[in-house]
């Protein structure tokens, strides 16, 4: 085979693969506004190829079943967030540091709502889609390392308190700003709070600072209340 033809060849062939990554990119992005919209059980392969402009059996070419497209999805949301958390620049002071991540929090939930309905989706379903992915395709160990160097920097300095778990850290930072936004309008209704609001954003993200500052800090270092 001449050296034209094999130009040809390669040529044709990353050109198919450059449809190929579009189209599946277009799939997912459909994918999760429609699940986000109408949940795993509503959503369907029909609506989801409408969406992407795209026909339901192209869908069904790159993903066999909704379930297994939900779980890349879903794959793709946890991903997003562990990188960019993986990127944060931090401050030299451990304690700046960590307000900093409790700050990133709350504004990446406050931007971000679509990654707090599909991972609530699957928490409707009993994680059974995210069941059978290992956990480093879920960069679970980007977030450990982050969490754990703020606080051993913090421990060093004399400023946090010797041996905090960094997943009861995260969970108890993530919680305090996952219902701050997930209960965003019921608690606008009932209490009149909007979280949306940027003063009531900041209002709410100084009480999570105080709150994780209190767990973390050594007694000795805690402000009076």
């Amino acid at each position: 085979m001449d050296g034209v033809k094999v130009v040809a060849i390669a040529r044709r062939a990353a050109s198919y693969e450059e449809r190929t990554g579009r189209t599946r990119e277009a799939i997912l992005a459909a994918a999760e506004q429609e699940f986000v919209a109408n949940g795993l059980s509503g959503a369907t392969m029909e609506s989801i190829a409408k969406a992407a402009g795209v026909n339901k059996a192209l869908v069904y070419r790159h993903f066999e079943r909704k379930e297994l497209l939900f779980q890349r999805v879903l794959v793709m949301a946890y991903r997003r967030l562990r990188d960019m958390e993986a990127n944060l620049e931090f401050s030299d002071d451990p304690v700046a540091a960590l307000e900093e991540l409790c700050s990133f929090t709350l504004h990446y939930y406050l931007e971000n709502p679509n990654f707090l309905v599909l991972v609530g989706v699957e928490n409707l379903h009993k994680g059974e889609n995210l069941r059978s992915v290992a956990r480093e395709e879920l960069a679970i160990s980007k977030l450990i390392r982050v969490v754990t160097g703020l606080l051993a920097k913090g421990e060093r300095a004399g400023a946090f308190r010797p041996g905090l778990d960094p997943v009861d850290l995260w969970l108890t930072l993530s919680s305090l700003c996952w219902f701050s936004v997930a209960g965003a309008y019921t608690v606008d209704i009932t209490f009149g709070r909007n979280i949306h609001q940027p003063a009531e954003a900041e209002a709410r993200l100084a009480v999570i600072k105080d709150v994780i500052r209190r767990y973390a800090l050594r007694p000795e270092r805690l402000p009076p209340i």
